[in-house]
């Protein structure tokens, strides 16, 4: 995509830490350093915050967050190089007005993506957080894309509620947050009705084709598994898989939390 003229808002400001840089779209979410640097200093002002009373300390605490965002901005390059492409491929064999669904949305960026590549679609983002949803509602006001609407429910909930079917299905980001994401993936066949791009965390750190765990490492909630594992739920589900990239998610640190999957299916028939 083009890079055009960055605009600023006072309301950008407001609502920093941003999870992804909208620099793409024209947007100034900011920028944020990189490597073992950001990293240290996260986990300094964190643990410093927790000595000082009150504001003090809440206030270093956002610092610490806005610190920790930048390795979701080192992830964007790696994520965006394979998920644009995808939805550029899935969304030019679509017809000119497709509905499309971005779950768990976070900021909307990909909703905008969507949005970008193909102005006449319907977009819906779902996610569950309100502060993110706030940020997602600006950015959309800010580009002036009116097609695209947000809505605050719990991801595998929705899906499994929600009445028709969409075009495309985005889902980037959610799977291993949850404790059952095969069964996600077996409910979307429902409201699916074109194409499925999906990426996901998959652990580097055992690629055996059955492993799954749950919790995740080091987690109270979540799972973790394997690229192949993930692989073997599409197939036994008859999504029809298209296209599948891999590659290393470099602002994290723990092999378990490096490995990305990426997915271009079709929906099965029926």
């Amino acid at each position: 995509m083009p890079h055009p003229e960055l605009r600023s808002d006072p309301r950008i400001d407001a609502l920093r830490p941003w999870y992804h840089d909208f620099s793409s779209l024209g947007l100034d979410t900011g920028s944020a350093p990189a490597g073992k640097l950001r990293r240290a200093a996260a986990r300094f002002v964190q643990l410093f915050s927790r000595t000082l009373p009150g504001g003090l300390g809440r206030s270093l605490n956002r610092r610490a967050s806005a610190l920790r965002s930048s390795a979701h901005r080192i992830n964007q390059g790696h994520k965006e190089s394979v998920l644009v492409p995808f939805l550029e491929e899935a969304l030019s064999r679509l017809h000119k007005e497709p509905s499309c669904v971005d779950l768990f949305c976070s900021d909307g960026y990909y909703c905008c993506v969507i949005a970008r590549i193909s102005p006449a679609a319907d977009v819906l983002g779902v996610d569950l957080g309100e502060s993110d949803l706030e940020r997602a509602r600006l950015a959309s006001r800010l580009l002036e894309m009116e097609r695209i609407r947000f809505a605050r429910e719990d991801v595998p909930s929705f899906v499994s509620q929600v009445a028709g079917r969409f075009d495309l299905v985005f889902c980037a980001g959610g799977l291993y947050h949850l404790n059952e994401p095969r069964a996600l993936l077996a409910n979307l066949r429902r409201v699916c009705s074109g194409f499925l791009v999906l990426q996901t965390v998959v652990s580097l750190e055992n690629e055996a084709s059955d492993y799954f765990e749950s919790p995740a490492p080091g987690w109270s909630h979540g799972c973790r598994f394997s690229h192949a594992r993930l692989a073997g739920w599409l197939e036994e589900l008859g999504w029809r898989v298209k296209k599948t990239e891999r590659n290393e998610l470099t602002g994290n640190n723990r092999p378990c939390d490096r490995g990305s999957s990426y997915f271009l299916c079709e929906a099965p028939p029926g």
